[in-house]
């Protein structure tokens, strides 16, 4: 079966979840498919090359080697119109095609890629599967963008109809989306793996142990000073706010406790928020983007994580920190396929998505040595027994094929 994925991120154009979701399961998926990936460029890469037995074509952006922060409304426009228009240049490209090198299916990722999937779906004349990795533009309570008069929930909608199939991460998305009135019998639902899948293999323990110690130290902390870690971007969707609100709270109960965030976005914002409340010195910041092995420094340094989303597709920085055995706070955002066994559970989940909720579940975890140690431990088990990318792939093959035969 020939595939063809439009997707906004690929290697080594990765920023956030989405690049990694297509890192991870475009090897697992070469056992049965040829894929070819249509995605964006920074200005730096090659526009057409073969990567890990992948055909990849990167048209030149408009934005150059510009990185753009999809936090500010003026660079989140000029990112969609730049997606827009690499979306006709894949349409330009598919067209060319000979008859034998079409695809049999185009997998469009996330609403952003519209147009993409409705010139393939009308003019193509080819099947399309949409992957909604994200419902924060146009259905989500929770959304990253103003949209008043509802352009993003019509356009989801509008791509709902036409895709033979729609895949999720969640059960909670699906449930999400029907509850929009999407038609809940093309809806599947597959459970993505966990990043820490490739991350860790390898990975010498004690060097990593050695570059925390290291990293603890240019942050300035104190030996014994707990480590409350937050990986993700700064806005609004992630909780951050909250989470910042909540550590008014957390400091009056726990003084030596140091917040460090890990991400980019509303830097600014946060640092102002800081400022305001008097966190200077309790709340650390990465000071951007980090990924690789000073990504696991980070989750390393920590006594707790916490990801206070109030919407998550899925959440791959969670399968990272379990992964790692650090016990984890999650916001009501999350879905409840992280919790396990309720007898025995993977994570702690913050009551609601208020700062005194968040605030309760990090005091009540730090203070609990032993509470801790069982999150810890299974948490590990969890992500590590439950969450693959093999099969994941092996889902997203048979949806595939089921919107083949459904044609």
């Amino acid at each position: 079966m020939r595939v063809v994925h439009v997707i906004n991120q690929f290697p080594p154009n990765i920023t956030a979840g989405l690049g990694r979701y297509i890192e991870e399961i475009t090897p697992h998926l070469a056992a049965d498919l040829r894929q070819a990936v249509f995605t964006l460029n920074d200005g730096s890469l090659p526009v057409h090359e073969r990567r890990a037995g992948v055909t990849v074509y990167r048209p030149r952006g408009a934005t150059g080697r510009r990185r753009l922060n999809r936090t500010r409304r003026a660079e989140f426009l000029l990112l969609a119109v730049n997606v827009v228009v690499n979306n006709w240049r894949y349409f330009l490209r598919l067209r060319r095609l000979a008859p034998g090198e079409r695809p049999d299916l185009v997998a469009v990722h996330d609403s952003t890629n519209f147009l993409a999937a409705l010139l393939c779906h009308y003019v193509l004349r080819l099947p399309v599967v949409f992957h909604v990795h994200t419902t924060e533009y146009g259905v989500a309570p929770q959304r990253s963008i103003t949209d008043p008069i509802g352009v993003f929930a019509a356009l989801e909608r509008w791509l709902a109809r036409i895709a033979r199939r729609v895949v999720v991460a969640t059960p909670e998305v699906r449930e999400q989306l029907v509850a929009a009135g999407w038609n809940g019998d093309t809806i599947d639902v597959v459970c993505l793996g966990g990043t820490f899948e490739r991350r860790l293999a390898g990975v010498d323990r004690a060097a990593l142990r050695s570059g925390a110690a290291a990293l603890r130290a240019r942050l300035g902390l104190a030996e014994g000073d707990p480590v409350l870690l937050f990986v993700g971007r700064l806005e609004r969707q992630k909780g951050v706010y909250q989470l910042l609100e909540a550590m008014e709270k957390i400091a009056v109960a726990l003084p030596r406790l140091r917040l460090v965030i890990v991400g980019e976005g509303d830097e600014a914002g946060v640092a102002r928020i800081v400022a305001e409340a008097g966190l200077d010195g309790r709340v650390l910041t990465s000071g951007g983007f980090v990924d690789g092995p000073a990504l696991l420094e980070y989750y390393e340094l920590a006594d707790v994580c916490v990801f206070p989303s109030l919407f998550e597709p899925f959440g791959l920085v969670a399968t990272e920190a379990m992964a790692l055995s650090r016990p984890t706070v999650l916001g009501p955002g999350f879905s409840r396929i992280f919790l396990g066994d309720p007898a025995d559970p993977a994570v702690r989940y913050a009551r609601d998505a208020g700062p005194d909720a968040i605030a309760d579940a990090v005091i009540d975890l730090v203070n609990d040595p032993a509470a801790r140690r069982a999150l810890a431990e299974s948490g590990e088990r969890f992500v590590r027994e439950r969450l693959s990318w093999a099969r994941a792939a092996r889902e997203t093959v048979e949806v595939y094929r089921t919107a083949l035969r459904r044609g």
